[in-house]
């Protein structure tokens, strides 16, 4: 007569899994996860649209600082001068460009992208064809400053607004970079 040791049937065995408690849990907790960390992994368009306003602030700074090389080099740094930059004459005030207020939109426009090296289009192009450009470019006449922004936000466009880089040569040039908003 054979006997096995240590072996055991299927009878009087208990099956192992996740009761219905253990599940709720699970799922509760991934939830809980869900509503806090997704958001701060999810918020990609803010990040990108930051980071691109980050970069055309330090085109701009780095495109103020050619024009100003070049017009030490031409002697055209010292009060109200004009340059020659890419066929565009851009106004400057020592040595910088100037803004004046009073050009239009596209003349403006012209100005800008012939010192920063980006792809924007004026307001007026915006307001024809919204989907022409990522960015646009728009002035305060009265400040004599330069705003540019981004296309997907001109229906929310100020001076207030707080998404864009923000150029002024006033008594000295500066550069403004807004992102609260983006």
């Amino acid at each position: 007569m054979k006997t096995s040791v240590g072996m055991k049937t299927s009878v009087g065995m208990k099956n192992k899994g996740f009761t219905l408690i253990e599940l709720v849990i699970a799922i509760v907790i991934l939830g809980i996860l869900a509503v806090v960390a997704a958001p701060r992994f999810l918020n990609l368009q803010k990040d990108s649209k930051v980071a691109v306003m980050e970069t055309v602030e330090g085109a701009m700074r780095a495109g103020l600082e050619m024009v100003h090389t070049r017009a030490i080099v031409e002697g055209l740094d010292q009060g109200e001068q004009e340059i020659l930059i890419n066929g565009v004459v851009v106004p400057l005030r020592d040595g910088y460009p100037r803004v004046d207020g009073n050009d239009s939109f596209d003349d403006m426009n012209k100005q800008v992208l012939a010192w920063l090296n980006i792809d924007a289009v004026s307001l007026t192009t915006t307001q024809k064809d919204p989907n022409a450009a990522d960015l646009f470019t728009d002035k305060s006449t009265p400040n004599n400053q330069i705003y540019i922004f981004f296309t997907s936000d001109l229906d929310k466009k100020s001076v207030n607004f707080q998404c864009q880089v923000m150029y002024q040569n006033i008594t000295t040039p500066e550069v403004r970079l807004l992102t609260d908003a983006c």
